[in-house]
């Protein structure tokens, strides 16, 4: 009685905010399951996403880190054309049409490959602390454990800052033209 009450509470906690990938090898496709089940949890917005198989959770690992890694170039080189152009009003507006060229690179590959994709509303939880609150469960290797943040601020404030640098760098070369 008491290992069933336990096994209830375990999944109870384990049920509506922590969804588990498990690396359970079954048939051939075992692979395309497992994308399949943390595909599902993605979509279902839960809490915390634990994937114990290794590839699919550094494939998921990569992939949110590059889509960060566009998100924060946009940001910086969006902030650079736009301080390059308000400085240096007379010169260099060849930088800060560089700048933003790369920030209108970035963003409109970020709008291309990751807004529409569920897994951009995660970040990977590395903090010890934070993962001590997680429940993993028992047996779990070394998991890749995702956590929702939303990401709606994130995606409004690289295309804002894009559209911005776009409008100055273009005010820029229209006063430098005339």
């Amino acid at each position: 009685m008491s290992s069933e009450t336990d096994s209830n509470s375990e999944s109870e906690l384990i049920s509506p905010t922590v969804r588990v990938i498990r690396e359970v090898y079954e048939g051939e496709n075992a692979h395309e399951m497992f994308q399949s089940d943390l595909n599902k949890a993605l979509f279902d917005k839960v809490r915390f996403i634990v994937i114990e198989p290794t590839r699919l959770g550094e494939e998921t690992e990569r992939w949110i880190a590059v889509g960060n890694c566009l998100h924060k170039t946009s940001l910086v080189s969006s902030a650079a054309s736009i301080a390059i152009s308000l400085i240096w009003r007379e010169r260099l507006t060849i930088y800060s049409a560089s700048f933003c060229a790369v920030s209108m690179f970035c963003t409109s590959l970020y709008a291309i490959c990751w807004t529409c994709d569920p897994c951009v509303e995660y970040q990977v939880e590395r903090k010890q602390r934070n993962l001590m609150k997680i429940p993993v469960p028992e047996g779990a290797s070394s998991p890749v454990v995702l956590v929702h943040t939303g990401n709606r601020l994130a995606t409004y404030s690289h295309r804002i800052m894009t559209a911005l640098a776009t409008s100055v760098c273009v005010w820029t070369v229209y006063r430098a033209l005339k």
